[in-house]
């Protein structure tokens, strides 16, 4: 008797045609703004996020081994510095999961020659591991960067920014650098890969193993600098802490090392992005709750003008539940039709909009799309059709049948 009274629910908004799509309209509105602004919401918050993550250090940890303590006023050499070598990187990254990366630096000068040239350039050498490319502001333009078989001593290669590049390129190009030979000081390396590194002096990055190491280390003097950058920016003060447990184990940290981050930098994004995810969700809000009065309203106006049709059916053996299931089969079914549309018409928009602020503000902005925003503005829209169809359903069930069959 339910799935008849369903079926004949869905019959009577075909009835109708016209009531039936100025009803849909309303959630096909609401749907559409709710997964526009889902699919908005979601492309700006990963632009934002690629902005923090690339052009800031909002993420980034500093570790640094303290290689000199003041004392008495006179700053003097500790003869126990602990040095965060690679093998001490690679722990440390254990430790931390999927959740950062870490990756050592260490960095001297040097005299560079290249090939057909007389004379020899000053350039920045830093002694680095594979993580460095993405934990760094470092960013790939030709070949490879280096690999963990390079920190085994197997290979002697080289990477190095595009002003050297030219110097080595007979044609005064990044890529032909590729695979030529560059000395630095004494030892000659093969070049095998080119990057965009932050500042303006010439720089080679080599694999940081133990001679490196010790050459660019002077004995102690200086130490190579641990760079920990967290996947998120809500992540960055729970990194932290679990740094300094590792660092925990070498005894007292603030002794032995220094750690630094932009914490309070890190609360204003986390605090920017929540109040931009709450904005996004009250807008969303209004958009649903007009789709729901329409269809309250256009089920209300429904049982005024069928108040004699219940009547009948209540007189021929219908009961208030059969009633009830009947307008709540066609709240659903408007509903779901609304969200179908407006699920299309939402990501079409959605995308459309991101093409324009692309093509006008040249920001790498796009719509971004998930079955979760789709699956909740779906979702919310039948949500709202059972709510906003619940009161009219109940009037229509509890109207007495001598009553509705004389109301004209």
């Amino acid at each position: 008797m339910n799935l008849t009274a369903m079926l004949v629910g869905v019959g009577t908004l075909r009835a109708y045609p016209l009531r039936t799509f100025l009803s849909t309209l309303g959630v096909v509105i609401g749907v559409a703004a709710l997964v526009a602004i889902l699919a908005l919401g979601d492309g700006l918050e990963a632009f934002s996020r690629e902005q923090l993550a690339t052009t800031t250090d909002v993420q980034t940890i500093l570790v640094d081994s303290r290689t000199t303590e003041l004392q008495n006023g006179v700053r003097v050499r500790l003869g126990d510095v602990v040095s965060l070598t690679p093998a001490r990187a690679e722990s440390l990254g254990a430790a931390m999961g999927d959740r950062a990366g870490v990756a050592v630096l260490l960095t001297g000068s040097a005299w560079a020659r290249v090939p057909g040239d007389t004379g020899s350039v000053a350039v920045l050498v830093s002694g680095t591991t594979p993580a460095l490319l993405e934990v760094g502001n470092v960013t790939l333009l030709a070949g490879r960067f280096l690999e963990a078989a390079d920190l085994q001593g197997e290979t002697r290669v080289a990477v190095v920014t595009p002003d050297l590049a030219r110097r080595l390129a007979p044609a005064g190009e990044v890529a032909p650098a590729l695979g030529r030979p560059l000395t630095i000081d004494s030892t000659s390396y093969t070049v095998v890969g080119v990057v965009r590194a932050f500042g303006s002096a010439p720089r080679v990055y080599l694999a940081l193993g133990p001679t490196l190491l010790a050459r660019l280390g002077e004995d102690g003097r200086q130490a190579p600098t641990a760079i920990i950058r967290a996947r998120r920016v809500e992540d960055v003060e729970s990194v932290r802490d679990q740094v300094e447990k590792w660092l925990a184990r070498y005894g007292e940290e603030e002794r032995r090392f220094s750690v630094q981050s932009a914490r309070n930098r890190a609360r204003q994004a986390r605090q920017g992005i929540l109040v931009f995810k709450l904005a996004m969700g009250s807008i969303t809000g209004i958009s649903l709750l007009v789709g729901g009065i329409g269809i309250m309203n256009i089920l209300l106006a429904s049982v005024a003008e069928r108040t004699r049709e219940i009547g009948v059916r209540k007189a021929a053996g219908a009961r208030a539940r059969d009633i009830l299931f009947q307008f709540l089969a066609e709240s659903v079914a408007i509903s779901g039709l609304g969200a179908l549309a407006g699920v299309v018409l939402g990501l079409g928009g959605a995308y459309a909009i991101t093409a324009v602020i692309r093509r006008v503000s040249e920001a790498s902005v796009r719509a971004g799309f998930s079955w979760a925003s789709v699956g909740v503005g779906a979702g919310l829209a039948l949500v709202v059709g059972i709510v906003f169809g619940t009161y009219p359903a109940l009037r229509a069930a509890r109207l007495p049948p001598i009553e509705a069959i004389r109301h004209e």
